[in-house]
C-alpha cells in the first residue's frame, strides 16, 4: 500500500513564505503544535489527520508538491 508522506521541505519553504510559525501552521491544519512538530522533524508519517491538515493549509498547493508517494 502505498503511503503519503508529507514533503517537508516544500512545507517549511511555505511556512518561511508566509512567515508562519509551527503554532500558526498547526492552528491552520486543526492539529496539535506536537502534531507539527513531529510532522517537521519526519516523525510523522501520513495519517489522515495530517494529510486533510496540509490540504486545508495549502489549498492552493497540487498534492504532488505536499506529499510523496512512498
Amino acid at each position: 500500500e502505498d503511503v503519503m508522506k508529507p514533503n517537508i521541505v516544500f512545507i517549511k519553504a511555505k511556512m518561511d513564505k508566509h512567515h508562519w510559525s509551527g503554532s500558526q501552521l498547526a492552528m491552520k491544519m486543526g492539529v496539535s503544535r506536537m502534531e507539527v512538530s513531529r510532522l517537521l522533524r519526519g516523525k510523522r508519517v501520513g495519517g489522515k489527520k495530517c494529510i486533510g491538515g496540509l490540504i486545508r493549509a495549502f489549498p492552493n498547493a497540487s498534492l504532488d508538491d505536499l506529499f510523496f508517494l512512498d
